[in-house]
């Protein structure tokens, strides 16, 4: 006898042992519940890419995300579909699709349709959020006092209000239909970098041909004090009581709440540990030296919870510039063999403050005064301060970028120059 079960949320009737039940050979096929998953990257992508390699780039030891479903039955009672609820979504790279641990199928009914929420988190040991939801009013998904560990990728997915079937949509990691599942990034991601603008003085000696003065720079002493590493993301949207699919609506701007007991962030000792950031390699000018711990994120980015970047949140370091004078080759010689050693001066970033620039201050360089800087760590950006040292002008230069996912750049000139 051929038998087709469907999934409702409805009681079941217990058959006596004498009873037959005959299906309708000819009745639909059940249609399977699959998931087609993208990942947010960019507004100018709209159907994203591929959460797949993200999850992979992260060295996850399990693919897969959380998603709650429920069931708006016809003839029935609101309530969960998935059982558990929310269920575990696992990539099978055999079949190429995401599956949930059993196989759940599409209600028969047209009048019948499911509501689904899907979120990812990195710390499968952490505490998952906490999801409201009725059926009829507006949901919400909340990480409450949520710690963010330096490698850390918290995640959650436009929310596929009365789904009936697997749409199809372009595919990705080979999957061309299911449930759309396309998630955006809850944290934000940051990296400090350096080179040097110049090593040599750009005029040679006019008494002694081929001869310059060169720099060598080295940095250290990085601290950055009251970022903090623990909030709460609190997401909301109006119920919506048509077939479609809508993003969450996040704060404005698009940071945590502070935790109920902030923790705080251990940047010498966490972030600033490259050998660039503790003095032992000299910065060049061909590219940047990363300064804060690279084993954390893809890329040499840390993983930190969206804020506000406060008054506080005072960068600190020191500068090394030794000077050399000799030709190109001499310095370019192991141990620059030939060249004079003219002397090391070796000063903080805080020498700055007697400036004009109100970013330079007794304190360090204040973060959110640095123009065009961003004023707030936002949910799905990467931001990247690029510090320049011109050691032929005294100068110290800020490139900071900001990315959706992405990158943008900003100058500052340490000091600021005459006008």
């Amino acid at each position: 006898m051929k038998k087709y079960f469907i999934l409702a949320a409805a009681a079941l009737v217990a058959l006596t042992a004498c009873t037959k039940m005959e299906l309708d050979e000819t009745a639909t096929p059940d249609v399977k519940i699959g998931f087609e998953v993208a990942n947010y990257m960019s507004q100018t992508k709209a159907d994203g890419s591929s959460f797949l390699t993200e999850l992979t780039n992260m060295e996850a030891t399990t693919i897969a995300f959380k998603s709650s479903a429920f069931i708006h039955p016809n003839g029935g009672s609101f309530g969960d579909f998935f059982n558990p609820n929310p269920e575990t979504i696992t990539w099978n790279d055999t079949s190429t699709e995401w599956e949930p641990s059993k196989d759940y199928y599409w209600p028969k009914s047209p009048s019948s349709n499911i509501d689904f929420f899907s979120w990812y988190d990195f710390d499968g040991t952490a505490a998952a959020p906490t999801l409201t939801y009725n059926g009829s009013s507006a949901p919400t998904l909340v990480w409450t006092n949520r710690t963010v560990d330096y490698k850390s990728d918290i995640l959650f997915a436009d929310i596929a209000w009365h789904q009936t079937a697997n749409q199809e949509r372009n595919q990705i990691d080979g999957v061309s239909s299911g449930v759309p599942t396309l998630f955006h990034h809850a944290l934000a991601q940051v990296k400090f970098q350096a080179k040097i603008k110049e090593e040599k003085d750009k005029k040679a000696d006019s008494k002694n041909s081929g001869y310059y003065t060169f720099f060598e720079v080295k940095l250290s002493a990085f601290t950055l004090p009251q970022v903090h590493k623990n909030g709460t993301l609190s997401l909301t949207k109006t119920y919506e009581s048509s077939k479609t699919t809508t993003a969450w609506t996040v704060p404005s701007p698009a940071i945590w709440a502070n935790a109920t007991s902030a923790t705080l962030v251990n940047t010498p000792n966490d972030w600033f540990t490259t050998a660039a950031a503790t003095g032992s390699e000299v910065l060049t000018t061909a590219a940047y030296s990363a300064l804060n711990a690279t084993n954390y994120m893809p890329d040499g980015f840390i993983a930190v919870r969206p804020q506000a970047v406060t008054n506080d949140m005072k960068l600190t370091f020191t500068i090394s510039i030794t000077k050399w004078y000799g030709t190109q080759t001499q310095f370019n010689a192991e141990g620059h063999s030939g060249c004079t050693n003219l002397g090391t001066e070796v000063f903080p970033v805080t020498d700055f403050a007697t400036t004009a620039d109100d970013a330079y201050t007794a304190n360090g360089l204040q973060l959110n005064k640095i123009a065009n800087a961003p004023a707030n760590w936002e949910m799905n950006k990467r931001i990247i301060y690029n510090i320049i040292i011109d050691p032929t002008t005294d100068t110290i230069l800020f490139d900071p970028a900001v990315v959706d996912w992405d990158t943008a750049n900003y100058d500052v000139e340490v000091p600021k120059p005459a006008e």
